[in-house]
């Protein structure tokens, strides 16, 4: 699909006017993610040691130099205000624990576990995935095997977690392998000030949905910490959040890949995630319309995302979810989500800018749903600015929707969720047939098209056909010429179409 657009814009590209500035110099991430060789000047620690006496004995703003091998915690260590843990390349901290004892069982394999005496039960996982809220997975030489329901379901990838029993059975032959059950609750967690983790491998955490592998939050009492720096570490095959930040923290050169649940989860005011690599989050089985995939934001001020390559997850790429006001994407790469791109839903002002946004919305759930940038529910109180984006083979490419004001499912700190002031210019959008851009309502109120203040201005579109209806307004689909003719959107604007 996206080489035909391809192709279609170069056949026209001799009468085609000038697209408008690049919308995506440097888009993705620009820097080294994960973690490299670095120096590190404090308090060594071995993996044979106990990290958390060491921070225990050690006054606030300690430095801790993690040397190369594997940390196995079954509780998260806690830091103290200004504490440093700086990885030397090699150094893992891990939330499992080894397997061992294991007996033949027919064809399968069976060891004592490290399980609780009851799993954790939930409404929000797939049909496809029932046993998605146990946090209790089990590795393989590193990679996670799929949970099954009963002994008899398990085969060679698979294992059986018996929670009465407190015992494990696998359908591969243990013999030459590592294998390896997830305990630890999480990694860091602490609501101190000023915390640093740089250049660490974390992984295999029991961490429920909601809670993150590092979390400097507590929802009872409410409080977090401010000011933690995320950098340069690598966080994987977690089974709820990988990272979980709040006020004035920085999350940057981080690889954060296949979270059962989400990448990464942010609150507070003054956060940046820059710079970071974030893919395949979300294979636990929640659902995607509940909480999965990228990046969530939540009651956040003043939130910066750049230069991040967000591909592959199962959900939304980046997403804005509950009372957000003044957050800022650009120059993401966003690619290959199965949800919306840039999913800025229930929330306010915005600037969403020079993002590359491409063959997101795999699941395609229907309607306007799924589209490289979906302004949800979501309005200005000043302004919603989408401009200088490329916006290319996603589902459906700019959506504006109104579902309502929502407020009896979450608070509004700002004011009504309706979508207003939401201003799209300049623009590169392309579109193959049984993909849309425009605005949708469901709510029998024609606001978001005649009193709200939105707009499209000056985007240009690579089309399949300029005869065909690919954009939406005031219940209508019109093709280009009812766009500007009928509509009033992109009367500046630019189309080119086979």
């Amino acid at each position: 699909m996206i080489a035909a657009l391809a192709t279609l814009a170069a056949c026209a590209a001799a009468n085609a006017p000038p697209d408008p500035p690049d919308p995506a110099p440097g888009a993705g991430a620009t820097r080294h993610v994960g973690p490299t060789d670095r120096s590190c000047a404090g308090i060594t620690v071995a993996p044979t040691d106990d990290v958390q006496a060491a921070v225990d004995a050690h006054p606030e703003g300690s430095t801790f130099c993690l040397s190369a091998g594997t940390y196995r915690l079954a509780a998260p260590l806690v830091p103290k205000r200004g504490d440093a843990f700086v990885g030397q390349r090699g150094a893992v901290l891990s939330g499992a624990k080894v397997l061992g004892g294991w007996r033949a069982a027919g064809s399968a394999w069976t060891a004592p576990g490290f399980l609780p005496d009851t799993p954790l039960t939930s409404d929000y996982c797939l049909e496809s995935a029932p046993l998605c809220t146990r946090p209790e997975d089990v590795f393989l030489d590193g990679r996670p095997l799929r949970p099954v329901a009963s002994t008899d379901a398990v085969t060679a990838g698979t294992f059986y977690a018996d929670y009465p029993a407190n015992t494990i059975t696998i359908g591969d032959d243990p013999g030459p392998h590592l294998v390896e059950q997830a305990v630890a609750p999480s990694l860091v967690r602490a609501t101190v000030d000023a915390v640093t983790i740089t250049n660490l491998v974390l992984e295999h955490a029991a961490n429920p949905a909601q809670v993150g592998v590092i979390e400097n939050r507590e929802d009872a009492p409410s409080t977090s910490g401010s000011g933690w720096r995320v950098v340069d570490n690598e966080v994987r095959y977690n089974h709820g959040v990988g990272v979980g930040v709040a006020d004035a923290s920085t999350v940057t050169g981080n690889l954060i890949h296949d979270q059962g649940q989400l990448g990464i989860g942010a609150w507070g005011s003054g956060a940046v995630i820059s710079d970071n690599e974030i893919a395949r989050n979300g294979g636990a089985g929640y659902d995607p319309d509940w909480e999965t995939g990228g990046a969530k934001l939540w009651t956040t001020t003043d939130m910066t995302l750049s230069h991040n390559d967000v591909h592959d997850n199962v959900g939304p790429g980046l997403w804005a979810d509950g009372g957000n006001i003044d957050t800022t994407y650009t120059y993401n790469k966003i690619t290959g989500n199965g949800s919306a791109g840039i999913q800025h839903e229930i929330s306010y002002d915005a600037t969403i800018m020079h993002n590359d946004i491409s063959g997101n919305g795999t699941r395609r759930k229907g309607w306007a749903w799924d589209a490289g940038i979906q302004i949800q529910s979501s309005g200005g109180i000043r302004l919603i600015e989408v401009a200088y984006n490329r916006v290319t083979g996603n589902a459906n490419a700019i959506s504006l929707i109104d579902s309502g004001d929502r407020a009896t499912e979450q608070p509004a700190p700002h004011g009504d969720h309706k979508v207003q002031n939401v201003w799209v210019h300049d623009n590169v959008v392309g579109l193959s047939t049984g993909q849309s851009t425009g605005a949708v309502e469901d709510t029998g109120n024609p606001a978001i098209f005649t009193s709200n203040g939105n707009r499209f201005e000056a985007n240009t579109y690579h089309l399949s056909s300029l005869s065909e209806d690919y954009f939406a307004w005031n219940g209508d689909d019109v093709d280009w010429d009812g766009w500007r003719s009928q509509v009033g959107n992109d009367v500046t604007g630019h189309a080119t179409g086979g």
